[in-house]
């Protein structure tokens, strides 16, 4: 269940019979009180944060705000959706910069629509609204079962993480899909569970807010590693070319030496013991394969950043 909380302005009587209409469909939350705000967010703990124009309340960072401007003017670019009455409003709202826009009318204002379609789309929203960047809503025992699945995906046997099994039941299972399938990792997710002999990941179609020019990383499984690094220093990292540096590292036809000279001729040195000191972080690579220490430096700090930070809207 989603846990919405709807914030608006005080005495504007319309939005409050809007709103309240939406709670008799969409089970929520609402207020028009500042300090009611805080207690909420504190006891309840929304997920999303829904303010209905102009209120004098501070953004609460661990919640997603959307916000139906009903006639306020800005971009509202560190919202993840904003929600026009009309299209007018809507092409008012990109000419500002606005971005992610969904136009949803007011059955109170035009007779086009009525509060039973208005909720539905209001829901599809909210939903598209927790799908986006899904890691930001895992919990420590799906942060915890993601290395150990994918390491036992790589290798195809169970035994190279013996030493940590049993690992966690999957809890957020619809989650870890989208987010497999966003970082381009599901195949190999899928075969690390059942190397480990677990329930298989729901494959639910699902929407969600991308970063702008967002494209889901592909594989380049049996590319040499200093293309790979190539690769992470013109375009990011992502969790797809760790595994793919992972599986270079671990191949028969590997030779470290003749890797670390290529990797010193393309002046990739810094960048290719943080890209190990992540990959020993997130899929638990043995010390054995790796052909220099890994360090835990400034650039490795900004690359664990970007690893999580670049499905952010």
């Amino acid at each position: 269940m989603i846990k919405v909380l709807h914030v608006y302005p005080k005495n504007d009587s319309l939005t409050t019979r809007f709103i309240h209409l939406l709670m008799d469909r969409i089970e929520s939350k609402a207020t028009n009180n500042a300090d009611e705000f805080k207690r909420l967010c504190r006891e309840w703990q929304p997920d999303i944060i829904h303010q209905h124009g102009s209120v004098d309340i501070k953004r609460h960072a661990d919640a997603r705000w959307v916000v139906s401007p009903n006639g306020l003017q800005s971009s509202f670019d560190d919202c993840y959706a904003v929600i026009a009455r009309s299209h007018l409003e809507a092409d008012a709202l990109r000419d500002l910069g606005g971005k992610r826009i969904e136009v949803i009318m007011n059955p109170l204002v035009t007779k086009q629509v009525d509060i039973d379609e208005t909720a539905k789309k209001m829901m599809k929203v909210y939903q598209k609204v927790m799908n986006s960047c899904p890691y930001d809503l895992f919990d420590e025992a799906t942060k915890t079962s993601l290395p150990v699945i994918l390491k036992a995906g790589i290798h195809g046997d169970k035994r190279w993480v013996e030493h940590e099994i049993p690992i966690p039941s999957i809890t957020q299972p619809r989650q870890l899909f989208i987010f497999a399938s966003l970082e381009g990792i599901c195949p190999l997710l899928d075969k690390g569970l059942s190397v480990l002999g677990m329930t298989p990941l729901p494959h639910e179609p699902f929407v969600c807010y991308l970063p702008e020019n967002y494209a889901i990383p592909s594989s380049t499984e049996g590319a040499n590693i200093v293309n790979m690094l190539d690769d992470i220093h013109r375009h990011g990292i992502t969790f797809i070319r760790l595994v793919n540096i992972y599986q270079a590292l671990i191949s028969d036809s590997h030779d470290d030496e003749e890797l670390l000279d290529k990797v010193e001729e393309n002046d990739y040195n810094e960048l290719f013991v943080s890209v190990l000191q992540i990959i020993k972080e997130q899929l638990h690579l043995d010390e054995g394969f790796f052909p220099c220490a890994p360090e835990n430096n400034s650039l490795t700090k900004k690359l664990r950043a970007d690893l999580q930070n670049h499905l952010r809207l």
